[in-house]
Order: C-alpha cells, then structure tokens, then sequence
C-alpha cells in the first residue's frame, strides 16, 4: 500500500512539474502568432440627408443588416471593430453573427456556416457609446483569402446610420416579417431587401457598410502583414481586391490588402459643404486611425492631394476651403512619409490619374469643376516630386491609363465621367503595382487582367493606331455637265463664260484636314509626350449617322419653286374653306 502511495505521489509530482512547460508551450504557441487586417472601410459621418441623394439613414425597429464582404486573407480567428464615432447617442447591437456568403443573391448565406459574434467575453449585445469603437471577443472562425462573408447586426430599436464607410462591401436591410421564426433573426438566409443600403449620386454610387470598421484574421503562423491602400474617391473601387487576388492566385497568401479611401478626400483639410461630412478628415490626420494603427501594417499605399488642387477652383466650395500651394501639399506628403517610417512601414505614393474632361456634378449640376492648364500644372508639380524624391519607398506611375490622344484626360473605356475609375481601369491599375512593394520575389505572377480576362488597353491601342494612320486622301472631284435649262442662275463664286454652251463646271470640293498622326506614344514613359493636334479618328470618312445626301437640303429655291408654294398654299386654302362651309351647313340642319 505504502510503495502504490509513493508511486501515486511521484506521478502527480512529475505531472505537476510538467504542467508549466505545457502551459508555457501553449503560451508560446499563441504569442507566435499575429493578428492581421484582413478588411477595413474608413468611417465617415453619414448622418447627411439631401433630397437629390438616396441615402438610408435609419434603421428600423427590430431589423437585421447585413453586410457582404471579402476578407483577403485567412486565419484561424475572427475579430471585429465596429464605431459609433459619430453618434450622438449610444448604439445597442443586440445580437451579431457572421457566416459564409453564397452564390449571387442579396444576402444569400449558408446558414450551416453561420457563428455567434460575442462582446465582453460572452456577452450577445453590446452598447457602443458614442463617440467610440470596441472590439468584438476574438472567435474561432476559420477563413481563407478572398472568402466571401456576410456580417448580420439585428437591432431591437430603430437606430440612425451616423458612422459608416462608403465602401469595400455591400449592405442590405432585412425585417423581421421576412425572418423565418424558428431561427435565430441574424441566422435567417433569406433577408431579402426591396435595395440595398447606399449613397448614389450622379454616375457613382457609394455602398454604405454602417458600423462596421474593420475585420481581422489571426494568422498563427505570425507571418502575416497588411498592405493599406489610403486616398480618395479614385481609391473608391477594387483595386485594392484585383491587386489582392492576384496574390492570392499566385499562392502569396500572408499580406491582406485593405481599402481605407474616402470620397472626395483632401489630405490637408476636412471635407467641406452640404454633404462635406461624407468626405472625411483630412488624411493627413486620419493616417494614423486608417492605417498606422491597422493590424499588422507593413505597407502603405496612397493617392491623394488631386481633391486639395480642384476644390480651391470649384464654384461650390472655392471660397470656404483653404487654398494651399503645390509646395504645401507636397510638405503634407512628407509629414506622411516621416510617420509611416517611424513606425517602421513602407510607403509608395500613386501619381495622379489623369482628369480632363471632368466637371464634378454636385446636385445634378454639371460644371462645378473644369479642367484648366494652372490646375494641371500643379498636379504636375506634386507628381514630378513623387517620381524623383528620395523619402518615399517607391511610387506607382499612372501614366498608362492615359489617352494617348490627350495625355491630361483618361481614356473613354477607364472613366464614367472623366475622373473615377471603371471596373476595367481598377483592373489595369491594380496591374501597375509591382508586387516586389509588398515583399513578394516570385516571377511568373499572372496579371489581374489576365486572371479577369480581360484587355484594358484595347481602347488605348486602336487610338494610337487610328493615330498613326497616315491622311486619308480624296479624289478630284470629276467635271459633270448639266443641262443648261435645269441652271436657273449661275453657282455662286462662278464666272459665266461669255460664249454659253449650256454647260457649268463646278468648283473643286474642300476636306476638313485630319490628324497627321506623326507622334509615337510610349506604353509607359516618366514624360507626357507633347501633342499640339486634337485627336479625330477616323474624321474625313461618313458617319452612318449622316443625313441622307438625296434629301433637298431646301425648299422652293428660285422662281419656280416660289410659284409652287404660292399654288399650293392655294390650293390648301380653298379646299379649306369648301369643307367649313360644308361642315357648318350639316351643322345648322342637324340642329
């Protein structure tokens, strides 16, 4: 008994002593890995209502949200940031859960996939007071790069939208009537909305992602590093994701790309007029909240400083936003560079994209911004310092996404109106960033365009080929001869010759001259090549369009056609009246 008593004792001393290596393994473990930025949206004010924008702004009492995103990176765990920045009162989620977004539908989910999303260690709702964020409990939540997953926010009050962001995912707004009740409300996988929750103006439309700041994935491999792409509205699309898909197509699966730009964006001041809430901080204070502070950031990508140069000269804001110089704002960027670099991170700065052609509809109104030479030379300003300066990490040149016909403006197929970027152009650009900026050595790395099947320059290619076209010539018109009693006087310019044989020669035709096309165009060049002539295509060649030639031109030239109208006005008059006096005898016999 004794020798099994001693034998137990040592067993559970040994146990004892192992028990702090295992925790201290366990420990370990977890603090080798990190947790990474896996999506971000940049929260605005977004409590404007103007009549002319279509903008969601409350909530419902006992309605679900849900939001539709990407994450571009996986992990083993979930987290979630939500803000109530700009409220006045606090918010109650009452409860949260996340899922597997599937197929196309709004807000179609698999429900099997479908997680609790808990607060304050267990806790179902939370209370967000205003002015604040909080982060969600850590969940174990598994995800690969670039899964789809809807975030669901069930609120019991109706609840106004102050603070969200205007990008990187899509919201829908669900009753409880279309619930199905055996369920959980946030669980329901068929939270149909008559639309989704946006802001649209004009030819671009802005989806509001309420609430919800950031997403991020723990990486327990700690491996893991957050590339940001911060600007303003020409960062307000996916390139960040075709950028992250390529990638990821490339099993490059450790950087997550996440968006944090903000429409109409300035980098020195705040936003300014009627709906001036909705396009932020300056940058150059909102750097450290959307990017220095993200989850394992390593990388930082910015375009900026085009909404400090236009505003000054727009009708609507020029005389309440500063006026800074191309100096000033270049300052601004080094103040960026200064920060990222003591925190350790890279930062590469986008040249600006060509706008020409642009005039800014703000209510519906064209014409608030025009393009203008002093305007253009200050872009080129910040620009020559963005490709020459020492400070920065690298730069992005956009040039490519020019057109070549007019080196200021985008090419018709990259723009809706002349300065925001189409799918195909977010493509192309997403295809200018070298993938070495993000630490990735591997070669034979697939284009986005490629991947997307698709050609952005299809466009640009046909325009510098119609350029260099050589002029299309025209043949001396031939000499007709017309009978002389069809002439009932001599063509204008024309000397009738004394000796009359009843014959007229016309007067040689003149073209409009069209573009030589002489000038060569880089794909890809650091100068904008000089180009003195409009671009016209294919001028000199009949529209389809063009009216009928065998159609007159005129009607009742000369004499004779004056006698005609005189005979047929007439003619009209007397049938006229026979048929009123006709029609007034019927009327006086029926009476």
């Amino acid at each position: 008994m004794k020798k099994i008593t001693k034998t137990l004792a040592f067993a559970l001393a040994f146990i004892i002593m192992l028990a702090p290596v295992s925790v201290l393994s366990s420990l370990e473990a977890e603090a080798a890995g990190k947790w990474v930025s896996s999506w971000a949206t940049s929260i605005v004010d977004s409590s404007a209502s103007v009549a002319s924008l279509n903008l969601q702004d409350i909530i419902p009492a006992r309605s679900t949200i849900r939001i539709e995103l990407k994450v571009t990176t996986g992990g083993s765990k979930l987290r979630f940031k939500f803000s109530n920045e700009h409220g006045a009162a606090p918010i109650v989620i009452n409860e949260a859960t996340v899922a597997k977004t599937v197929g196309t539908a709004q807000a179609d989910i698999d429900p099997d996939t479908a997680q609790a999303i808990t607060f304050n260690r267990g806790a179902s709702s939370v209370s967000i007071p205003k002015g604040t964020t909080i982060w969600s409990d850590a969940i174990d939540y598994k995800t690969e790069a670039l899964d789809a997953l809807s975030v669901s926010l069930y609120f019991e009050n109706s609840t106004y939208i102050t603070s969200a962001g205007l990008s990187n995912a899509r919201t829908f707004l669900g009753l409880r009537s279309v619930f199905r009740e055996d369920i959980s409300q946030c669980y329901a996988a068929d939270i149909y909305s008559s639309r989704e929750v946006n802001i649209s103006s004009s030819s671009i439309t802005y989806h509001t992602t309420p609430f919800l700041a950031e997403i991020d994935s723990y990486d327990p491999t700690g491996k893991g590093a957050a590339a940001v792409f911060i600007g303003d509205s020409t960062l307000v699309n996916d390139t960040y994701l075709y950028f992250a898909e390529k990638l990821v197509k490339a099993g490059v699966t450790n950087v997550s790309v996440v968006n944090e730009a903000v429409v109409a964006n300035k980098l020195l001041s705040d936003g300014t007029g009627v709906i001036g809430n909705l396009y932020g901080d300056a940058l150059i204070d909102r750097f450290e909240r959307d990017a220095l502070n993200l989850s394992g950031v390593k990388y930082i990508f910015v375009k900026i400083g085009l909404n400090d140069i236009l505003h000054q000269f727009s009708k609507s804001m020029g005389a309440d936003v500063p006026h800074p110089t191309a100096k000033e704002i270049i300052e601004g960027y080094k103040t960026l560079v200064e920060k990222a670099h003591a925190k350790g991170i890279k930062i590469y700065f986008f040249t600006k994209t060509p706008w020409k052609g642009y005039e800014r509809a703000f209510l519906g109104q064209t014409g608030d911004i025009v393009w203008t030479k002093e305007m253009q030379n200050m872009c080129d300003e910040l620009d020559k310092w963005i490709k020459t300066n020492k400070l920065a990490d690298g730069y992005i040149d956009c040039w490519p996404l020019a057109n070549p016909a007019d080196p200021y403006a985008l090419c018709p197929s990259f723009t809706p109106d002349g300065a925001h970027l189409t799918k195909i152009a977010s493509i192309a650009l997403a295809d200018l960033i070298p993938v070495k900026y993000v630490g990735v050595t591997k070669t034979g790395i697939d284009t986005a365009a490629k991947i997307n099947k698709v050609n952005p320059y299809k466009e640009k290619n046909q325009i510098k080929e119609d350029m260099n076209k050589p002029p299309e010539t025209t043949r001396p018109p031939e000499t007709t001869t017309k009978p002389s009693e069809t002439t009932t006087r001599p063509p204008e310019n024309t000397t009738k010759p004394e000796n009359t044989t009843g014959t007229v020669t016309e007067a040689p035709s003149t073209t409009v001259p069209m573009y030589n096309g002489q000038v060569t165009v880089p794909d890809i060049g650091n100068d904008y090549p000089v180009i003195t002539e409009p671009y016209l295509g294919n001028m000199g060649v009949k529209p389809e369009y063009n009216i009928d030639e065998n159609l007159p031109t005129t009607l009742g030239t000369g004499s004779k056609g004056i006698f005609f109208v005189l005979i047929l006005f007439g003619v009209v008059s007397v049938t006229g009246a026979m048929l009123f006096l006709h029609i007034g005898r019927k009327k006086e016999e029926d009476f």
